[in-house]
């Protein structure tokens, strides 16, 4: 099995001697096996993050292993999508309820929605996250 760089995990030495402070009472490891293109993903997070493979997986499983189960594990995108068809539904009604809506007004209601849709999951998720915050 070869490992970043195409060196065997064995082989591998670290790239200098000091280690960072916290590092040096690390003993353990934990091994695990990949596909050629989860390597490659993993690989390409870590980069785009400014960190090392193990550094990076290091820092996500630690992640994982802290949280505490009561964050709410919110997908964003859906969330965005739900705000815009709620924003949809109350303008449509609103235009609506004064008479026959053009097509042109369809369209901006729609636009309006994208562009704020964004925005208010954002909003939404911050201000929850305040609420739920200790203290």
């Amino acid at each position: 099995m070869t490992s970043f760089g195409g060196k065997s995990p064995a082989a591998a030495s670290p790239a200098t001697p000091s280690t960072p402070s916290g590092e040096s009472n690390r003993s353990k490891s934990i091994a695990t096996r990949l596909t050629d293109a989860e390597f490659a993903e993993v690989e390409s997070v870590a980069a785009s993050a400014g960190k090392k493979v193990a550094e990076w997986l290091r820092e996500a499983a630690l992640a994982q292993a802290r949280a505490t189960g009561e964050e709410e594990t919110t997908d964003t995108v859906l969330l965005a999508e739900l705000l815009a068809l709620r924003s949809l539904t109350v303008n449509l009604f609103a235009v609506a309820s004064k008479g026959p809506l053009s097509d042109e007004t369809l369209r901006r209601i729609g636009t309006y929605a994208d562009a704020i849709k964004d925005q208010k999951a954002e909003e939404l998720l911050a201000r929850k996250r305040r609420q739920s915050a200790p203290g």
